[in-house]
């Protein structure tokens, strides 16, 4: 056997989830992409007070989104910055305009890094990293 075959695989980062985003994730954990709603209809990726109309953040509901969206801006991470991600450089890191408005911070699937291009069309998907489910963004749409 090589030094690499007998060695075990870094595990990937542990996930740190402030309370009140918890439905979120836990949503995630069940195969559920979610969005919190305020009653005045505006959606946000993670519990706050409204920005619209002010209401605290025990207003927005979590309810089902489309994950439909629009890479906004990207960046391509060639070195890693954690032992996880040695083997799997290199990697798009993009911010996600959410066809509901919010924005989300997730990485690019399923396309060679060379492909992705501001305004590109994608869908959030629902992969397994660890223990947890995590989002990502296909550009399969």
């Amino acid at each position: 056997m090589s030094d690499k075959e007998t060695q075990a695989s870094p595990s990937p980062p542990r996930r740190v989830v402030p309370v009140e985003d918890q439905p979120f994730w836990d949503a995630l954990d069940a195969g559920n992409f979610v969005l919190a709603r305020c009653t005045c209809g505006a959606y946000y990726a993670r519990a706050q007070a409204c920005l619209r109309c002010g209401a605290d953040a025990q207003a927005l509901t979590w309810v089902p989104a489309s994950g439909r969206g629009t890479v906004r801006t990207f960046i391509v991470f060639d070195k890693p910055y954690h032992p996880y991600f040695k083997e799997r450089t290199p990697y798009v890191v993009a911010v996600v305009a959410l066809e509901e408005g919010p924005e989300i911070t997730t990485n690019i699937v399923d396309t060679d890094v060379t492909n992705v291009a501001i305004g590109m069309p994608v869908r959030i998907v629902i992969s397994t990293r660890g223990e947890h489910k995590i989002h990502q963004a296909s550009a399969r749409v």
